[in-house]
């Protein structure tokens, strides 16, 4: 697969895998892109933990089901998801960035015109009492269970440890493990290998520290990307991006991005 081929498949792939595991081959073609990442002064600051154990999948999908459970009863973070909801494909066309709601709710199948929403959507205090209610679980259930059936998961680590030199380290640093992520993503999207960011377990400390316990990983160590990663039993389904005209910017700055 030519390298923007692999670029513009790639997909955050929320559906159930295929029912096989990822073989040894293809995972040493996942690696070796993430062990040839770029990283401040060559740091390498990343760790891979690689979850194929039935017991271990399960323990994550406990963790998650809880942590899913608590946001949805959280009005600021219910503030901030709705920012980024879009209750139509029209409108997430439109708008060119966001997610589409029914990629991250089940919405009830009497509710026609998803639109109808937004009163609800822009108002946490009533999502959230929902949430309180138990009803965020039916939706954490769901991810927990894909958890439990995905053949493979990768936690990425970072070694707080491996710093880099300079007052704005921490930028720097972020940027060595966003580019190891994206290698990761682009090897497996060139080998038809879907992934699914299931980050709801790293929100809080009280969950990092928990899943750090589970798969005793070091103190030093901070995960900062869980990958459910599996083969693809369907092409990956659309997305939407900004048009470059909106974010390019020539010579000087301009609002909206304008040439």
């Amino acid at each position: 697969m030519e390298f923007m081929e692999a670029v513009l498949r790639r997909r955050t792939y929320r559906g159930q895998f295929a029912d096989k595991p990822i073989s040894q081959k293809d995972l040493d073609v996942i690696i070796e892109a993430a062990r040839w990442s770029p990283s401040p002064f060559n740091t390498q600051p990343w760790e891979m933990l690689i979850i194929t154990e039935q017991e271990s999948k399960n323990a994550l999908a406990d963790l998650m089901l809880k942590s899913m459970a608590s946001q949805m009863a959280d009005a600021h973070f219910l503030h901030d998801v709705g920012r980024w909801m879009n209750l139509s494909k029209d409108e997430w066309e439109r708008r060119g960035e966001g997610v589409l709601i029914d990629d991250h709710l089940d919405v009830p199948g009497f509710i026609k015109d998803k639109t109808k929403l937004h009163p609800l959507m822009k108002n946490a205090k009533n999502m959230s009492f929902l949430g309180k209610l138990g009803l965020g679980k039916l939706g954490a259930a769901k991810f927990a269970g894909l958890i439990r059936k995905t053949p493979l998961i990768i936690v990425i680590l970072m070694d707080t440890q491996k710093k880099s030199p300079g007052e704005n380290r921490i930028m720097w640093e972020i940027m060595g493990m966003g580019a190891i992520m994206e290698n990761i993503l682009l090897a497996a999207a060139s080998l038809n290998i879907g992934t699914h960011f299931v980050n709801a377990t790293l929100e809080t400390q009280k969950d990092r520290d928990k899943l750090k316990q589970i798969f005793s990983i070091p103190a030093n160590y901070e995960p900062v990307c869980l990958l459910r990663v599996g083969y693809l039993q369907k092409p990956p389904d659309t997305s939407v991006r900004l048009k470059p005209e909106r974010f390019v910017h020539y010579e000087r700055f301009q609002s909206g991005g304008k040439r």
